[in-house]
């Protein structure tokens, strides 16, 4: 590999460290992922581990996802994928709108799509705010195939579960059959919770309360959404990615139709109270009766307040008056008569 220099490391994991690179032959960036030596040395299953991730990467073809470039046993080559992951962008913007999470689900679904529509369909298993990177372009990619296998359907369970906690579906730590597309969906609706509510997916009581209660400034339509892809059983979740993009791309439509049958019930329920107002019922009377009473305990009291506060700016201008100048005052009350002082302690009606 001396045909690429490093530049920088871009992170670490577990069973390895991924540098920025330089290819000193076309002068492009790379990603150069290595694996981590232990005291051993290189352990077999992290080196079969990369060796699945080249594998299955070299299949691959679509732009939202790094090309490999090269492989060797303990280190792979791939594309350069500028920008900032999800998790860094929300570290330090906050959680996303609605309409922007809409956005990024709606690439996200269709690199899923991608995957889960190939001859050997392709299970990621690890997708996260911190595997997908959202380009200075606005468009995102899906990196880091570490946990990704291949689909076959003679298998009857994962030959490694691999996920990361809080994301990842019941299936994949338990013995409840290989993971399949609806493992990635549910990972999918993990990430979306996260993105819109900042909760910590390992809270289960929290994730609860959010789908239970929803996420302020979240529609419902899109809540649900989410709730459907993070059923604990896999056959209540949606049955594939194309059926999500159907929802995502339905959901709007739906937002529209429930604010239109809104209106229709506050215009009906404000006709009903003008029709109880005009016809009147028992109870209307007694209520006008009430407001009667109380406005004739209130106008008399506010009457009393204004008399006096007459009496004190007369004492205050009398005091206070100049001869030399003329203050005038004006107060206007219900009796339609003015009262005019003057700075000399004058006053007229």
């Amino acid at each position: 590999m001396s045909r690429y220099r490093i530049i920088k490391q871009l992170g670490q994991g577990g069973n390895s460290t991924v540098f920025m690179g330089k290819d000193l032959e076309t002068g492009q960036k790379v990603t150069v992922k290595k694996c981590r030596a232990g005291e051993m040395g290189y352990d077999i299953h992290v080196k079969k581990s990369l060796e699945n991730e080249a594998r299955i990467l070299g299949k691959l073809k679509h732009p939202a996802i790094p090309k490999l470039i090269e492989s060797r046993d303990d280190e792979i080559v791939l594309e350069y994928v500028p920008g900032k992951s999800l998790e860094k962008v929300m570290l330090a913007e906050g959680v996303f709108k609605e309409k922007e999470a809409l956005v990024i689900a709606k690439e996200v679904i269709a690199i899923l799509r991608y995957l889960h529509g190939l001859r050997e369909p392709v299970i990621y298993r690890d997708l996260k705010p911190a595997n997908v990177v959202l380009k200075p372009n606005g468009h995102v990619s899906l990196i880091d195939f570490g946990a990704a296998r291949i689909y076959r359907y003679s298998d009857c369970s994962d030959t490694v579960n691999l996920g990361t906690l809080g994301f990842a579906a019941p299936e994949q730590f338990g013995n409840l059959g290989q993971t399949d597309p609806r493992t990635d969906i549910y990972c999918f609706g993990m990430m979306l919770l996260q993105l819109v509510s900042g909760v910590d997916t390992k809270d289960t009581e929290a994730v609860a309360n959010y789908k239970q209660n929803g996420v302020k400034g979240i529609s419902s339509e899109f809540m649900h959404i989410i709730d459907k892809c993070t059923r604990p059983d896999r056959d209540d979740r949606f049955k594939s990615a194309r059926e999500i993009e159907d929802a995502l791309n339905d959901f709007p439509k739906r937002q529209i139709k429930r604010k239109a049958a809104m209106w229709v019930k506050l215009a009906s329920i404000s006709a009903v109270a003008s029709l109880m107002i005009s016809f009147g019922t028992p109870k209307v009377p007694l209520l006008f009766k009430m407001a009667e009473n109380d406005m004739n305990l209130r106008i008399p009291a506010v009457l009393g307040r204004i008399a006096n506060a007459k009496t004190r700016i007369e004492e205050m201008i009398d005091k206070k008056g100049e001869k030399d100048g003329v203050v005038s005052l004006y107060i206007y009350d219900n009796t339609d008569s003015t009262v005019s002082y003057s700075g000399n302690g004058q006053h007229s009606y």
